[in-house]
């Protein structure tokens, strides 16, 4: 074969300048975010393994945690005495601002004060403490976010007054709201351009101040800095304040930045680029109290890591498009390895110095000017063999060949925020009724179980997320958008109902035992795509919505309804009369909210007597409490 001529320089230099403004404007438009973000995190944890950060100053994180929780009597709504009994300790341990990273009560309790202590006027015992630490130290309370109505959370106005009522050059309260990148992590600073409102004041920004550093703060949380976090127990912090061991307390706390938060498994998570709660070890799913604390750490020890210089972003893209030049691909995919390589050595050498040179641009320069001209050349050389590749053509088929010639595209999955309506479902008592069946007849069961409550939840343009033992998972309103995907959903569980009063009536007359089941219901943002890996993935619902849904399916049985959805949903639906409001419900790892229940009569279902299996004929579910 004769040598093929080389490509005209002119439409070299022409192709690496547009290979070079593409990675520019690509990396402009945010198309090389996810990989850039994911470098970022790997070159923090390298940075914290191989060049760890001291500080000079680091903030004290106080522990709300479940043993605190399992020693009291009270609920967490009536916790205004220890609370106060914490202050009181802050005061004499003198730190050198104090920082409530909770909510603060929105309203007096004392009408449902303990019979035990009537004379006890927990409001006032909060606000005397509240007044007595502000004259004494900065406090500064966090503002939390109520997404249901759209604004910042109020505080009883007699605290907020006691707050506000000493200027120490900071903001009483500032937002605890936290703004998360697209993969759900938290990696900036919380600043006005991502906070309800443009709100200029956030919760570390203001202990900061305090603190004696105010500035307009922007860029990348350093998450390099400072080892996992350990935390002081509340209950700690109590017993040495009642031992009067004010030394000890000062110890502690004296001069420092202190931070009172909940360190629960299950309230207030967030996911960080590195593992910093010390008792969580390797977790990067930590409590928010955390991701304030680094972010105060960042603010003390030097302030945020901020972009690398445009200039030297453009030289470096210019640099990678140049592996358009050459037509040996082996040896230039090598060199490529090698200047990646370099790149991101030369990345995590300036995130120590403070800035965070982006990399994804640069990589993807390489790789399309490298892969344009093996994409030429490969055409080039197909021009020239052609005869052969048609003989090549015999051994493989027509579809294998035109992957090859064309190369292959990966699907897009690229998670969106969406709203959805999630619906659980789960058969009551499952274990026990088949624990005596063979195992083949529990998935047999199972199947005819699970194909009608998924044709129930398809004839409604539901997607079947998963299947969970003997549960099922379903969401409305993704892929397929919907009118109203509340009412599908509503609609959804209605039919399921039935279908399963049909199949009850078909295990009846086999002299089988009726099914129960229970079904929660939620709307609400959710992350919808593909997770997992390229070669497993599933389309899938993440996110709060999806573990309210299933906390209020928990509440089935308790509550004598086989259906529970939450007041987002009955308010979607229009409150119909066959929706009975239950009141607040106290739901795992969140705060209580409204929940309603379907109106036993609609469906004629919540009792199946306790004997003869034709009673279960006609009803689609037994009385959840009885099961």
């Amino acid at each position: 074969m004769l040598p093929r001529p080389a490509l005209p320089s002119r439409f070299s230099a022409v192709a690496a300048a547009l290979l070079m403004l593409a990675a520019a404007l690509a990396q402009q438009l945010g198309a090389t975010a996810p990989i850039d973000r994911l470098l970022l995190d790997a070159a923090f944890r390298f940075n914290r393994t191989w060049h760890p950060q001291p500080v000079a100053e680091d903030p004290v994180i106080v522990g709300v945690d479940e043993a605190f929780l399992d020693s009291i009597d009270e609920p967490m709504a009536l916790s205004h005495l220890y609370l106060s009994r914490f202050l009181q300790a802050m005061v004499q341990a003198r730190p050198g601002v104090l920082g409530l990273d909770l909510v603060l009560p929105e309203k007096r309790f004392q009408a449902i004060v303990p019979a035990t202590q009537p004379t006890l006027d927990y409001h006032r015992t909060l606000l005397a403490a509240l007044l007595a630490t502000s004259r004494e130290l900065p406090l500064v309370s966090a503002k939390v976010w109520d997404a249901g109505h759209g604004r910042f959370r109020e505080i009883q106005v007699d605290y907020a007054t006691a707050l506000a009522m000493h200027d120490r050059g900071h903001a009483a309260q500032g937002s605890a709201l936290f703004c998360q990148d697209g993969d759900g992590r938290v990696r900036r600073y919380p600043g006005p351009l991502c906070q309800p409102g443009g709100a200029a004041a956030t919760l570390a920004g203001e202990m900061s101040a305090a603190m004696g550093k105010r500035q307009a703060w922007s860029g990348l949380i350093d998450y390099q800095l400072g080892a996992p976090f350990a935390y002081v127990p509340i209950q700690r912090v109590l017993e040495l304040s009642a031992r009067g061991d004010e030394a000890a307390l000062r110890a502690l706390f004296g001069g420092r930045a202190v931070l009172l938060g909940a360190v629960l498994d299950d309230v207030d998570m967030l996911v960080l680029p590195a593992p910093l709660a010390g008792w969580r070890p390797g977790a990067e799913r930590v409590p928010g109290v955390v991701a304030h604390a680094q972010v105060l750490r960042s603010m003390l020890n030097g302030g945020f890591v901020q972009p690398a210089p445009p200039w030297l972003l453009a030289l470096l893209s210019a640099g990678f498009a140049l592996f358009w030049f050459g037509a040996a691909l082996l040896r230039k995919f090598a060199l490529l390895a090698v200047a990646a390589a370099a790149l991101l050595w030369l990345a995590s050498q300036l995130l120590l110095e403070g800035y965070w040179l982006a990399p994804g641009g640069m990589l993807a320069a390489g790789v399309a000017a490298s892969v344009a001209r093996a994409v030429v050349e490969a055409w080039r050389n197909w021009l020239e063999r052609r005869r052969l590749g048609h003989a090549f053509a015999g051994y493989v088929s027509p579809q294998v060949m035109r992957e090859i010639i064309g190369g292959g595209i990966a699907a897009d999955r690229q998670g969106r925020k969406l709203e959805v309506c999630v619906l659980f479902s789960d058969i009551r008592d499952f274990t026990t009724l088949s624990e005596h069946m063979p195992a083949e007849e529990v998935v047999a069961l199972l199947n005819r179980y699970f194909a009608r409550m998924t044709a129930a939840v398809h004839r409604h343009d539901g997607t079947v997320d998963k299947f969970i033992g003997d549960g099922l998972m379903a969401f409305f309103g993704a892929p397929k958008p919907l009118a109203c995907a509340s009412q599908s959903a509503l609609d959804a569980a209605h039919e399921m109902l039935r279908a399963l009063a049909e199949l009850n009536g078909e295990l009846a007359a086999e002299g089988r035992a009726p099914l129960a089941i229970g079904i929660g219901l939620h709307s609400g943002e959710a992350v919808i795509g593909h997770v997992g890996s390229p070669e497993r993935h599933a389309y899938t619902a993440i996110g709060d919505t999806v573990n309210t849904a299933a906390r209020l399916e928990g509440l089935c049985k308790g509550l004598r309804y086989p259906i529970v959805c939450s007041d987002n949903v009955a308010r979607a639906v229009g409150f119909p009369p066959a929706l009975v409001a239950l009141g607040p419900q106290a739901l795992k790892g969140r705060s209580a909210i409204e929940v309603y229940g379907l109106r036993p009569e609609v469906h004629n279902a919540m009792d199946v007597p306790e004997r003869g299996p034709a009673a279960a004929q006609g009803a689609a579910v037994a009385d959840p409490a009885s099961s």
